[in-house]
């Protein structure tokens, strides 16, 4: 102890401050505390009210207070996103005006201190204590901002200089200083590289930063979370794994990047950002969206800015070695698993189906894929254990996604699958009052009394560590059995075959033999798919499940006037044949004359895709019986519904002297096609192709067409159509432009078709296609495609080769990051796969739909199953069974 008096040294003063500054950071505020106490402080200081609070749309870009003021509305409604909120508290924590704006918006405008003097009711001589209040306040506050800024200033100065190649520097307002490996870097300073230069930074949780040339940064930390404010230039993340409740953010000028432990690239300029991911999950927000990236996913903020290969974005990196292995590993395992690992093979009958219930509507058939999982689990094992950086990511992958007992699962699911045979089916009825039913599901055991140890063993192994169980009851006699409350299953099993439902009643009518399902139309069409050989199986009895919900209204006359009451029903399988996978959809109709089954032709020649060329981007293609029937049913649908539709058509016809029907429908023949058959910017290059029986009939109803529609645009002051016809080698062009609208269409007459188009030079060449031979019919990529069966013609198709138009459309108008993760996906395979060909056949009482791709039939893959990178997978379906 220091004699009472004496005056301490400066040494002496700087040890007692640094004592009670590590005493005040030692102690840990409950920070709902510390912000009511701020919030009391200011609001007692504030002399005036501030100015209401703009309610626009929160800001796209965090620039300044302005654009934090402007979040407040979407903060005080809990709108604004995960990332945003952390940055929006950490700013107003700091910020003495953005503070008051917050809580002016939250509680109204508060009363200035001369207002409480005059209007308060209170005695002078309690003012005194009211005053020593707000002061013991006021220092309460600033010794806990005083904690606060203590905190930030000490994390901060754990971020150093980890590795460096060239100039690296710390660039302040009035001074730059360089920096050398093992320097302290402050919150936020700012770390620049110099031209040919790079560098390594560690933060205090382990995340390095590394930073390519002319790249700038600075780093402030909240309350645990970590913001990197990239200024410019493309950094490399290494995210070390954050604590719960911390979060780590990388926040560019357009985009705020969301992180708890992976590796991903920023690249950040004068255009946008754009985001790679090397190694687990990222959450991006830009534009008021949020994007979710997996290994391999890349997004860009602008349109301006083009996708590249993840490799190449990693190129200049120290580490991109060890990245492009990463990501090549990742491909050929998928591929080595597809290739090696056997999909299960087709059953060319069962047991199961005769044991479904009679009012079964939804019939699932699915193979056991144990041994599809067990090969497929084995060649990750393999390829892990020969490659240590492979297995390193596997294990992070897993972990980031809330997987890391995935391998358990699968051999859980493995296990579970050689417990039973070679087939699960799962069967749902309609009760009497068209209510659902069921389900019930079935299967066969080859073991019995080992299945039955098995699940029961299961089931108290996961009662015991704590996890829920699913409460389910074996039951011996299914006869004499009850309802049990509180049984979520009930399991039989009698001799070889297992059933499970969720009501006793079930199970004993299952037990009382259901011979009424086998005389049903749906039993017959379901037992045709098992005799061709049946893999994955969805059916679903459409005749019955519409009937029990039809009306007697207008919708249900619609309804019968389109056909959809003569649908019967729809089979979806998903199989192996001969090695290949392959794909396809039924829909069966009971015979009709009018209606979707009366629509579409039976396959039939298409001349019409010989206007469009070989370089096609999208092609849509179908023949139709009689387009005068297939515009009387709409109409009569429409009427059905609406029954004034008959006037409006009277008064058009007087109008214009038309008729729809007659005049529009009747000159036609019957095929149609659509394609992008060219650019898709600035103009799309879009074509439409339709046979013509009558050409002139046709072309007088388009003129008076233009005729009326010009008639009603001079009613509103508007200048309308105008027509332009040239001739050309014989060929008369016509071009119709809207004046108002500053669009025009162009098409002639050629070959007993009507050839239309963007432009006249599309027409033009759409001519010289079919004059020349050159078109998509001759294409050797749609050749590849074309599947193997009997038929020469399609009654419909949809092909499309999507690469080169989708790349560059994807970035316009921010088209992908519009759309939900799982379609970006879906996109972004689309950019980079095969040409692939949908197509159908009609035969009268049903339409078969497929697909086929250059490299063969698409379908399901086992590396689809255990949900490796960009594929659909097993593990999203057990995952979002489980919430997670």
């Amino acid at each position: 102890m220091k004699a009472k008096g004496k005056k301490l040294s400066n040494s002496e003063l700087d040890e007692l401050f640094q004592k009670t500054a590590e005493q005040i950071r030692g102690s840990d505020p409950d920070p709902t505390v510390v912000r009511g106490a701020a919030d009391r402080v200011w609001a007692k200081l504030s002399s005036e009210g501030m100015e209401a609070t703009s309610s626009a749309a929160p800001s796209t870009h965090i620039r300044g207070c302005d654009d934090f003021r402007g979040l407040i509305p979407a903060y005080l409604t809990g709108s604004l996103s995960e990332a945003r909120r952390m940055l929006f508290e950490d700013h107003t924590h700091e910020c003495v005006s953005c503070r008051k704006a917050l809580i002016e918006a939250r509680h109204g405008a508060r009363p200035g201190v001369e207002a409480y003097r005059k209007t308060s009711n209170v005695r002078p001589f309690v003012r005194p204590v009211v005053r020593w209040a707000i002061a013991a306040t006021v220092v309460i506050a600033a010794g806990l901002f005083i904690y606060e800024r203590l905190s930030r200033v000490s994390d901060a100065f754990n971020t150093i200089v980890y590795a460096m190649d060239g100039p690296v520097l710390s660039v302040g307002t009035n001074d730059t200083r360089t920096l050398t490996i093992g320097d302290k870097v402050a919150a936020g300073e700012k770390i620049r590289c110099a031209k040919d230069a790079g560098a390594v930074m560690k933060l205090p949780d382990g995340t390095l930063i590394e930073m390519r040339e002319r790249s700038e940064f600075s780093v402030t930390r909240n309350s645990g979370d970590t913001t990197i404010h990239l200024d410019r230039g493309n950094v490399i993340v290494q995210a070390a794994k954050q604590r719960d409740g911390h979060h780590l953010f990388v926040q560019t000028g357009d985009c705020i990047v969301s992180v708890k432990g992976t590796i991903f690239s920023v690249n950040s300029g004068i255009k946008g950002s754009r985001v790679s991911v090397i190694e687990g999950k990222v959450h991006v927000e830009h534009a008021g969206r949020e994007d979710v990236l997996e290994p391999g996913a890349q997004v860009t903020t602008s349109t301006a800015i083009e996708r590249v290969p993840v490799t190449e974005e990693v190129s200049w990196s120290r580490d991109r070695e060890k990245y492009t292995r990463m990501l090549a590993e990742v491909a050929v395992m998928k591929r080595d698993i597809d290739d090696r690992a056997p999909m299960p093979e087709v059953r060319y009958s069962t047991r199961l189906l005769d044991m479904s219930p009679a009012n079964t509507v939804i019939y699932v058939a699915i193979p056991n894929i144990s041994a599809t999982l067990r090969e497929s689990q084995k060649i990750i094992d393999e390829r892990l254990a020969q490659n240590a950086e492979l297995r390193d990511w596997w294990l992070k992958e897993q972990s980031a996604g809330g997987r890391h007992d995935w391998n358990q699962i699968i051999t859980k699911v493995v296990e579970f699958g050689d417990y039973l045979g070679d087939e699960i089916v799962v069967a749902a009825g309609l009760d009497s009052k068209g209510e659902p039913d069921g389900p019930l599901v079935l299967s066969t055991v080859k073991d019995a009394a080992a299945f039955r140890a098995y699940a029961q063993q299961q089931i108290s192994s996961l009662t015991a560590s704590g996890k829920k169980a699913p409460s389910i009851r074996f039951v011996d006699d299914v006869n004499s059995a009850g309802e049990v409350e509180k049984s979520d299953l009930y399991a039989w099993i009698n001799g070889d075959l297992l059933l499970a439902a969720p009501r006793m009643s079930l199970l004993k009518d299952a037990a009382s033999g259901h011979a009424g399902f086998s005389q049903t139309s749906f039993y017959s069409r379901l037992a045709e798919v098992y005799h061709d050989g049946a893999g994955f199986l969805i059916g679903a009895d459409l005749e019955h499940i519409i009937g029990a919900h039809r009306s007697n209204g207008k919708e249900s006359a619609a309804m019968k006037q389109l056909g959809i009451l003569d649908l019967k029903h729809f089979i979806v399988e998903i199989k192996d044949e001969q090695g290949k996978p392959s794909n396809r959809a039924v829909l069966s109709f009971n015979p009709s004359d009018h209606g979707i089954a009366s629509w579409l032709a039976a396959p039939g020649p298409m001349g019409a895709l010989q206007f469009i060329s070989p370089d096609a981007n999208v092609v849509a293609a179908f023949v139709v019986k009689n387009p005068s029937a297939l515009v009387d049913d709409l109409l009569n649908a429409i009427n059905a519904v609406d029954p004034n539709l008959q006037q409006h058509l009277a008064q058009f016809q007087s109008q214009t002297g038309l008729n729809i029907r007659d005049d529009l429908a009747a000159p036609l023949g019957g095929e149609f096609a659509f394609a992008v058959d060219g650019p898709v910017l600035p103009t799309p290059s879009w074509k439409l192709v339709f046979e013509v029986y009558d050409p002139s009939h046709l072309q007088t109803t388009i003129e008076r067409l233009v005729d009326a529609i010009n008639v009603l645009a001079a009613k509103e002051g508007k200048r309308g159509l105008q027509w332009e016809r040239t001739q050309s080698g014989g060929q008369t062009f016509y071009t119709l432009k809207s004046v108002d609208l500053g669009i025009e269409l162009n098409y002639t007459y050629t070959n007993g078709y009507l050839v239309a188009g963007a432009s006249r030079a599309l027409v033009d060449r759409a001519v010289r296609y079919q004059e020349s031979g050159y078109t998509l019919l001759h294409s050797d990529r749609f050749i590849a495609a074309l599947p193997g069966d009997k038929h020469p013609n399609f009654s419909a198709l949809v092909y499309h080769n999507l690469g080169s138009v989708l790349a560059p459309l994807s970035r316009v108008g921010g088209l992908s990051q519009a759309l939900p993760q799982d379609r970006q996906e879906a996109l972004k395979s689309l950019t980079e796969n095969a040409p692939v060909l949908a197509y159908a056949y009609a035969y009268g009482d049903r339409i078969t739909f497929a697909l086929n791709g250059e490299k063969g039939p698409v379908g399901l893959n086992p590396s689809d199953l255990l949900g490796m990178p960009g594929s659909f997978g097993l593990q999203s379906i057990i995952g979002g069974a489980m919430g997670k």
